[in-house]
């Protein structure tokens, strides 16, 4: 059975998106958000450890672009300065790309979930361009991207990519 503060969340999302009703009770904690002409956004809550959990396959690349593609990701996920705060990571025995993030559902407050699930969608979306080569994703990815650290260069402070609660 899913906790309250969960549906209390699914239900924010809900009316901010105008999405039907839910069943009541839910089926299971698990939720697809199927986007017209984009990723399916996966919604889930782990009893277990309390962390809400977001996840949608991206896509796959073509096998000429895994090293390119690898390097985006793992240049992307450093202290998650393109992600979001999400992670990127993919299977490479099948050429496909994730994206996956999962937070304390205590630690979000109605408004924080929406606005979280709407940058994760951001993300995806974004992530679906650059999987499929669109230049001009690629091109948004490198103007965002943080670039290599010099010697006498400082970390950056990771707190600007995490809700606060």
């Amino acid at each position: 059975m899913a906790s309250t503060p969960y549906l209390n969340l699914l239900e924010a999302l809900r009316t901010n998106c105008s999405l039907p009703e839910f069943p009541d009770p839910l089926p299971s904690t698990q939720l697809d958000l199927e986007l017209e002409n984009g990723p399916t956004i996966t919604i889930d809550f782990d009893e277990e450890s309390e962390f809400v959990e977001l996840f949608s396959e991206l896509g796959t690349y073509p096998l000429e672009r895994e090293l390119e593609i690898l390097k985006n990701i793992a240049s992307s996920n450093f202290l998650w300065s393109a992600t979001n705060g999400a992670t990127l990571s993919v299977r490479p025995e099948i050429q496909t790309a994730y994206l996956a993030l999962q937070l304390p559902v205590l630690s979000l407050s109605e408004t924080d979930f929406v606005h979280l699930v709407e940058k994760f969608v951001e993300t995806a979306v974004r992530w679906r361009g650059i999987l499929s080569g669109s230049a001009t994703e690629e091109a948004s990815l490198a103007e965002n991207s943080q670039q290599p650290l010099d010697a006498d260069s400082k970390l950056p402070s990771p707190q600007d990519n995490f809700i606060k609660a």
